[in-house]
């Protein structure tokens, strides 16, 4: 169906046929920072799929490398201030290389204020703060981080490129509403302070998101990717029923599919095919047959069903603890946020929010996990959430995310069991972070806990 859109875009179509491949001595890499919709997924936790999971089937595999850190739950401020994220991709630029920044999804989880300006406004009427961090209001912390990322990245000889959100699937009589494409209801007026921050007049602005980052793009001269527009168009061209079936089959309207995903994907490369001041990056774009996507799709998949590792070495158990406890409180009842409620809203992992597991390999002998059991419950609600993610090292790197659970049953012991094997270097420690969130029907939640048990580690030490 996407194929059948494209085909109203001729002039797109026929300048990919020309494209003119540029041997390179060292692959450029391409990194792309953004939310959920472009981040890893592991095939056996979750349908949900990043459109970066796909993007490398559009690039010369022996020129282009694509570096897919995107993450659920980030916003601008959130993947700026964690350090796991913004620091460790800084760690990976080389001169030449290109960034790829699409963010809006969980800036707006505040509904387009900044939430340390509202917690001020509530603090002073005497009711409770927000607890969630990661909302930024557009014409003012959103750019800013914006201009975070553009000044750091060329500091490091990169390219960066600002690429809007794709839409959500928030259609009214076939169209996506304003919501949907990032625009959200209200105006902020921006003060004289606020204004010169954002190299805007003092007025009064609309909370746009994409308007926003395309006024940023504009001011700094970077290539800009209207993602959402195309979004749109792709999306009400095919139809809500359609989409909805085939791209957004994740159980929201959100998070796409390994359908979706691909799509989406197709499109970010077409219009970066057709962008400004992208000459060189569109020489090692290539146009990849119907057939060809569908083997690297299927690789993906196939990507979650792992053999086990035959290398010879000795079994081990180990039960584990959670070794860190970050933004939660443990009571005799189970855990819950710092804050001793869950906030209303929440609709993905909050990243600075999560129970920790390590497991360090010795100095001269690889681990290889070939099994974790770990026992969960929701006590209170029916409305708890986890991933189960897995990372190296202090700065927690090459996060993968191998469970998810958007509907643990309410007061019911549930054993989650792992069973893809991963290889733990020597001298390395695999860290297993749990991140919970609640859906809260638009309230905030108290009386509601996760309960865990002992984390059983079974694998083999290599000989």
């Amino acid at each position: 169906m996407i194929n059948e859109y494209f085909m109203k875009r001729k002039i797109l179509i026929l300048a990919l046929c020309s494209l003119i491949f540029v041997p390179v001595s060292a692959k450029v890499r391409v990194h792309t920072i953004g939310d959920s919709t472009m981040s890893e997924y592991k095939p056996a936790a979750t349908p949900k799929r990043g459109w970066g999971m796909y993007l490398q089937a559009f690039f010369d595999a022996d020129s282009v490398e694509v570096n897919n850190r995107g993450k659920s739950g980030a916003s601008t401020r959130t993947f700026y201030e964690t350090e796991n994220l913004w620091p460790s991709v800084k760690e990976q630029f080389r001169s030449g290389d290109y960034l790829i920044i699409q963010f809006a999804h969980n800036d707006e989880k505040c509904k387009g204020e900044d939430v340390f300006v509202e917690n001020e406004r509530l603090r002073a009427e005497g009711k409770d703060t927000l607890t969630d961090m990661r909302g930024t209001e557009p014409n003012t912390t959103y750019k800013a981080y914006l201009f975070k990322f553009v000044n750091e990245a060329r500091e490091h000889g990169v390219t960066p490129i600002l690429m809007s959100p794709i839409c959500r699937a928030y259609f009214k009589d076939g169209k996506i509403n304003d919501e949907g494409r990032h625009k959200l209801a209200g105006t902020k007026e921006l003060s004289s302070k606020e204004a010169a921050k954002v190299l805007r007049p003092k007025g009064i602005f609309d909370k746009d998101y994409v308007r926003c980052m395309r006024e940023v793009a504009e001011d700094m001269h970077v290539p800009f990717v209207d993602m959402t527009a195309e979004t749109k168009g792709a999306f009400e061209y095919l139809g809500k029923d359609y989409c909805m079936a085939h791209y957004f089959n994740c159980g929201d309207k959100t998070h796409t599919s390994a359908e979706g995903g691909l799509a989406v994907a197709m499109l970010a490369a077409y219009l970066l095919k057709e962008t400004p001041l992208l000459e060189e990056l569109q020489g090692w774009l290539m146009r990849p047959t119907d057939e060809e996507l569908r083997a690297y799709a299927q690789r993906i998949e196939d990507s979650g069903k792992q053999a086990a590792f035959d290398a010879p070495g000795m079994s081990f158990t180990k039960s584990l603890d959670p070794a860190r406890a970050v933004n939660m409180f443990g009571t005799k009842k189970g855990y819950l946020p710092a804050e001793l409620e869950w906030l209303a809203g929440e609709i993905d992992e909050v990243a600075n929010r999560y129970l920790e597991y390590e497991l360090s390999a010795p100095k001269k002998k690889a681990l290889v996990i070939e099994g974790i059991t770990l026992p969960v419950k929701a006590k209170g609600g029916a409305g708890m959430n986890i991933h189960i993610n897995y990372g190296f090292g202090d700065s927690f790197r090459d996060v993968t995310t191998v469970y998810e659970n958007t509907a643990l049953p309410k007061n019911k012991r549930l054993v989650v069991e792992l069973t893809q094997p991963v290889l733990v270097p020597a001298g390395e420690t695999i860290k297993i972070r749990v991140l919970p969130w609640y859906d809260s029907n638009g309230r905030p939640q108290k009386g509601k806990y996760l309960q865990l048990g002992e984390l059983i580690v079974k694998g083999k030490q290599l000989l």
